[in-house]
């Protein structure tokens, strides 16, 4: 008998890739067409597959920064205080799981409407403070970019 591998150790697909890389395209094309410069940093889950959609972000952005941070595991408390967040970068990508990040865009930006991210979306928030009604919603693509 063959047991599924438990969600930490589940890999990126190769579709799954594909997807996040058609994603860096829109996302880099929304920051360049609004005049945001790109984030410097990348912070993920330490999940195998947050850790490899990090990777490939940050390889197709430049960036030379890539943190895997036990904050963002699923399960972890507070998760919308953005205690994972560096006060010394400005535009940060934050790399997570569901319903977390959904949670994040709805609590930051004060609205209920972004329930569902799919695996391969994005938001684009201001964020000036890591609380309810701290941020302001730039950009929102819940399928990211499907090929």
């Amino acid at each position: 008998m063959v047991r599924p591998l438990i969600a930490a150790q589940r890999r990126l697909t190769d579709q799954g890739a594909c997807h996040v890389q058609a994603s860096v395209g829109l996302y880099r094309s929304l920051c360049q067409q609004s005049g945001l410069g790109l984030p410097t940093l990348c912070i993920h889950s330490p999940y195998v597959r947050t850790q490899q959609t990090a990777s490939l972000i940050a390889s197709d952005l430049g960036l030379t920064e890539v943190k895997g941070l036990e904050l963002l595991a699923p399960g972890q408390p507070d998760y919308v205080a953005g205690h994972y967040l560096s006060e010394e970068t400005e535009n940060q990508l934050v790399v997570g799981h569901q319903p977390y990040l959904s949670q994040l865009i709805d609590v930051w930006c004060d609205t209920s409407a972004h329930t569902s991210v799919s695996p391969s979306g994005f938001a684009i928030i201001e964020l000036t403070a890591a609380c309810r009604g701290g941020g302001a919603l730039l950009h929102y693509a819940p399928e990211g970019s499907l090929l």
